[in-house]
């Protein structure tokens, strides 16, 4: 039995050993970009991409586990068995390491399932590796194949012959609980984020990140994910007319009425997660809920008719810090190379001068997040990793009064101008709160009033904290949700399901005490805030600037396989399946279905072909 088990764990590692090995032929391959990086980023990329190596071998183990519990009494074929099956994985394993090797200096990404549509078109897939130098690489092919052929051959041969006799009364449970084990190397661990390419991005240099990841893993992941997919399983009309008809929801003036004090001012975001409208006394939500906030909203600037785009924080956060829409069946911030093109606010503020910081209390490699602030251009990243475990609530991270308290300790030695955003998350399920309960209870509905509740007072007592530094007359402090929320179950309309709320205020807000009655999203927010602040806003072609002349009020949301669409007369839900509107109200015209229909249409046509 020994002996078994001893032969799975160096099958494993070799494995392990093997991915390590072609990241060192990867970084000596694309020479050039390695030598840029310092060197401690090589180690780095090493260390990081570690994880991962262990997840794909967990993979390639599954098998030999589960059939090393018929080894009891023979086990001949098993060396067969096995010597055939490390054939054809590191036939394949190489194969893409290889081809990875030139479609990386093409593409700038990883090999994944993109490849699997260039091979359709052969002529393209030529075309795609470029001038590569197909005898060198054919090579190189032969010998990284011989050479992992040959390791796992003699392992499989050595350890096999090593085997005796024993009862199925033992192989068969040990191996059986041992196979279904590889479960926790597979996704990494045992934290909330499974694998995901944020657990090996670590870095601001993008060739150092990229040399982390595992290829067959990025390959696998890439196909049953079908995130390399082109077709638009959303068209409705001619491409230039749905392209059209989105245009001209974006015909504002670029001129906007002055708000915010001229100058390079601070800019503080605070995303509260899970804020719906529905619990903010202010917009006509259940009172007492979220009194602090109520109170600012009497001295600042009231946004009371703003919409989430998405349902999930992965898909809010893209929506406010890059102006971008949200996907119905998918979210754009699990393929980096796709984020990697986005523009974002703090790529525009880092690039005027601005000091930029995150903060987290949580796992920012949850749904794969981390992995787009590091593309965007922040100075600092303040997670998890960055607090004591005696702060942590009990599933997602540091609590709320814990993580503001730390960025305003650090906005007092930050250099200025600084650009910081900050993500609750006690708000979250399991709802889980550090202080005496307010809102009794225990339902769910409760429980999340409860946590809105401490959030809201951990940022009344951030903003009053606040208003006695020197920082605070030259900064805008902008608190706005990620998404909203089906609870409470007041208003169980779609819409009343992302109606999120938006506050400014802070001592460079010039118009104070006022209500914005504008129907916006949540997209608008980087054109709005950059044209105030006279910074280039024209990359964020999805914001629509809420003060713009002459703009057209409007909003999107999209939900699992459905959207939404509003206008100042109704609104109406639509069902992508069935093709059924499943909500309306007000007066709209047959026309605005189709402006819907076009926006879905014309964003995950952008979405398909970053």
């Amino acid at each position: 039995m020994r002996k078994r088990l001893e032969f799975i764990a160096l099958y494993g590692i070799s494995w392990v050993v093997l991915f390590q090995f072609f990241r060192i032929v990867f970084l000596a391959y694309h020479y050039k970009k390695t030598l840029e990086l310092p060197s401690n980023l090589w180690v780095s990329s090493a260390a990081h991409g570690l994880q991962m190596d262990i997840s794909f071998a967990g993979y390639i183990l599954m098998i030999p586990a589960l059939l090393t519990m018929f080894t009891a009494k023979k086990w001949g074929w098993y060396g067969k068995t096995l010597s055939i099956y490390s054939a054809v994985v590191a036939f394949c394993i190489v194969s893409l390491v290889i081809a990875d090797l030139e479609l990386f200096k093409a593409w700038g990404f990883r090999i994944d399932g993109t490849f699997i549509q260039y091979l359709r078109t052969p002529v393209e897939a030529i075309a795609s590796m470029g001038a590569a130098p197909v005898f060198p690489v054919l090579v190189l092919f032969a010998v990284l194949f011989f050479l992992v052929w040959k390791v796992l051959q003699t392992i499989v041969r050595r350890s096999v012959l090593a085997f005796e006799k024993t009862g199925f009364l033992y192989t068969i449970p040990v191996f059986l609980i041992l196979t279904a084990s590889l479960i926790i190397p597979i996704r990494g661990g045992l934290q909330l984020a499974p694998m995901n390419e944020s657990a090996v991005f670590f870095s601001d240099k993008s060739f150092a990140n990229y040399a982390a990841v595992n290829v067959p893993w990025n390959f696998m992941s890439s196909l049953l994910n079908a995130t390399y997919s082109k077709k638009n399983p959303f068209i409705y009309f001619d491409k230039n007319q749905a392209d059209q008809m989105v245009r001209s929801l974006y015909k504002a003036d670029s001129i906007s009425g002055r708000v915010v004090k001229n100058g390079k001012i601070n800019v503080v975001v605070i995303i509260w997660e899970s804020l719906t409208a529905k619990v903010v006394g202010s917009l006509n939500g259940v009172k007492h809920i979220t009194p602090q906030f109520d109170q600012l909203a009497k001295e600042g600037m009231l946004f009371t008719n703003v919409y989430a785009s998405g349902n999930r924080s992965d898909k809010g956060m893209v929506a406010i810090l890059s102006g971008y829409p949200a996907q119905p069946t998918t979210s754009i911030i699990k393929i980096p190379k796709k984020t990697s093109s986005l523009p974002s606010l703090p790529k525009v503020f880092h690039k005027n001068g601005w000091y930029t910081s995150f903060y987290y209390g949580g796992e920012t490699e949850f749904a794969n997040m981390k992995s787009y602030f590091l593309q965007q251009d922040f100075d600092q990243i303040i997670d998890k990793n960055d607090f004591d475990e005696a702060d942590m609530n009990s599933k997602w991270g540091a609590h709320d009064h814990i993580v503001l308290d730390r960025l305003l300790n650090d906005l007092d030695n930050q250099k200025q101008p600084f650009f910081s955003t900050l993500f609750t998350l006690s708000s979250h399920e399991p709802f889980e709160v550090p202080v005496k309960t307010v809102i009794e209870g225990n339902d769910s509905e409760h429980l999340f009033m409860n946590a809105h509740h401490y959030t809201d007072a951990s940022i009344g007592d951030f903003i009053k904290k606040a208003k006695t530094k020197a920082w605070w007359d030259n900064t805008l402090v902008i608190i706005i949700a990620d998404h909203g929320h089906p609870l409470p179950e007041t208003n169980r309309t779609k819409p009343a399901e992302f109606h999120i709320p938006m506050l400014w205020l802070g001592g460079a807000l010039e118009k104070q005490s006022t209500r914005v009655d504008s129907l916006c999203s949540q997209t608008d927010l980087a054109t709005t805030l950059l044209n105030q602040l006279h910074m280039p806003s024209g990359s964020f072609e999805w914001s629509n600037d809420i003060f713009g002349k002459n703009r057209v009020p409007f909003a999107y949301f999209t939900f699992n396989n459905g959207l939404g669409w509003m206008k100042p007369g109704g609104y109406l839900v639509r069902d992508n399946i069935g093709g059924n509107i499943t909500e309306k109200a007000g007066a709209l015209t047959p026309e605005e279905e189709n402006f819907g229909k076009a926006y879905l249409q014309s964003s995950f046509s952008d979405y398909l072909n970053r």
